[in-house]
């Protein structure tokens, strides 16, 4: 009988959160990184001068700045709240990992001046909070502090597994995370020993798209943050 093993197509820190839940549920789990975030220059006297922060990402927290005060931090997930707090900052709220709810509860904020704040971001987003905020009155500062690039190999321990029959589920974020692993699978030949695994999409597109390219099994997910436990638990029962 296959043990069932699963690939997280995060990347690293939050792949290895991924891993971590499902090993615990019993399930064996890799990281499997498509992408790599690749710091930027920016302006740091916007970023210092900012009454708060807003964070769509873990990745962004490198930027903020080091003189942690009382400045709030509004972070769009659990995972980019506790990056903002091993910075050292206090006063952090997280979202419930969509950008379009973070806005709101930006907007319903009464304890902090929201008025001056700095959305630290990736080169390319998927949901535009400049935008939300300006809409309702708020406009915000933006830096660009990093850019996801995409892998260009799989790491060796994923090949032997796929050649070895021994990946029984994989785990999809997005859309350009399953696009770029599509890429990967095809550059090492590996799309008939893939397609064969059950894909854990988080959403309806990214369900939508692997359909598209040729996935036998797509199981999406009934929410973003239960996707590793669904996986576990479906894999697991398989």
């Amino acid at each position: 009988m296959v043990r069932p093993m699963i690939l997280s197509l995060r990347d690293k820190e939050l792949a290895r959160l991924d891993c971590a839940r499902l090993i615990n549920r019993g399930v064996h789990a890799l990281a499997c990184s498509v992408h790599h975030a690749a710091r930027q220059n920016y302006d740091h006297d916007i970023v210092s001068q900012a009454k708060g922060f807003i964070l769509t990402s873990q990745q962004a927290a490198y930027a903020l700045p080091e003189a942690a005060d009382d400045r709030p931090v509004f972070a769009v997930g659990r995972a980019s709240a506790a990056a903002a707090r091993h910075q050292g900052y206090k006063n952090v709220y997280a979202g419930p990992s969509d950008g379009a709810a973070l806005a709101e509860m930006i907007l319903s904020q009464t304890n902090f001046d929201i008025t001056n704040l700095c959305w630290l971001r990736a080169a390319k987003i998927s949901f535009d909070m400049t935008t939300a905020l300006a809409r309702a009155g708020y406009p915000i500062g933006a830096q660009i502090v990093y850019e996801m690039r995409p892998e260009t190999s799989l790491p060796q321990d994923i090949i032997q597994a796929f050649k070895g029959a021994k990946i029984t589920g994989i785990m999809a974020l997005s859309k350009a995370q399953l696009s770029q692993f599509q890429l990967l699978l095809d550059h090492h030949d590996l799309w008939h020993c893939a397609k064969a695994c059950r894909l854990f999409a988080v959403s309806k597109p990214v369900a939508e798209m692997a359909q598209q390219a040729g996935w036998q099994e797509i199981i999406t997910a009934r929410r973003k943050r239960a996707i590793s436990v669904q996986a576990a638990v479906i894999v697991g029962n398989r």
